[in-house]
């Protein structure tokens, strides 16, 4: 998806912010294209692992951005957004998003399609994935009255250097329809250039689903609107 949108709307100026960049895999992506990026993670731990990949990086948030200057490509990948959980933490990190934006920058993010949570996230049996660096338990519920799914995750990974860490964490996420999120992105400043589904693990024929992913194109809304 960031291959298409990359080549179908060119950046005039190779800036690149990424939004819960996590261990830098966006940024090592949009580097390797020549793009200067810089990301910004609430997890120390996270950003620990992204300095191995990235030499620009900041501790911060949704809610404050910790920057006075705008980037032509902004990114928030893995259905970040998703964490956010009420209509007014969506609509003030579009906002904040806004704020590092002009008039020629493009906001890329994806969301997980609100048919996952009920069809995966409220699976009866847990997802186990096991060899012989790792073993993983996903145990997930999801609450349709309240659009929220809950997962813990529990096992263990050998590192490369051959240390055995221990896994345990907790996740709450909330579906968003793309109504949703248009009406967001409208009250934050934005517009949506494109929305299209995508599906990235090719799983949407073995699913009781509408769609898997949705990937969206923003641009800010001019100051009168």
């Amino acid at each position: 998806m960031l291959d298409e949108a990359l080549t179908k709307y060119p950046a005039s100026a190779l800036t690149h912010l990424d939004l819960a960049c996590g261990t830098g895999y966006a940024i090592e992506y949009f580097e390797e294209r020549g793009f200067r990026s810089t990301g910004v993670d609430a997890s120390l731990p996270m950003l620990a692992v992204a300095r191995k990949r990235a030499s620009r990086l900041v501790t911060g948030d949704f809610a404050a951005l910790p920057f006075r200057r705008s980037f032509a490509r902004i990114t928030c990948l893995y259905d970040s957004l998703n964490h956010l959980q009420s209509r007014e933490e969506l609509t003030a990190a579009f906002a904040n998003v806004r704020h590092v934006m002009d008039e020629t920058s493009l906001f890329l993010f994806d969301m997980n399609h609100p048919d996952i949570y009920p069809t995966v996230w409220g699976m009866r049996d847990p997802y186990v994935s096991t060899g012989a660096d790792h073993h993983l338990e996903i145990a997930t519920k999801y609450r349709r009255r309240e659009k929220r799914g809950y997962g813990l995750v529990t096992g263990w990974a050998k590192l490369p250097n051959g240390e055995r860490v221990d896994i345990r964490e907790t996740h709450e996420q909330r579906a968003w329809s793309e109504r949703e999120i248009s009406s967001c992105l409208r009250d934050g400043g934005l517009e949506i250039v494109e929305v299209a589904d995508f599906d990235p693990f090719n799983e949407i024929e073995s699913l009781d689903a509408g769609g898997v992913k949705l990937f969206f194109v923003c641009r800010r809304l001019p100051a009168t609107q």
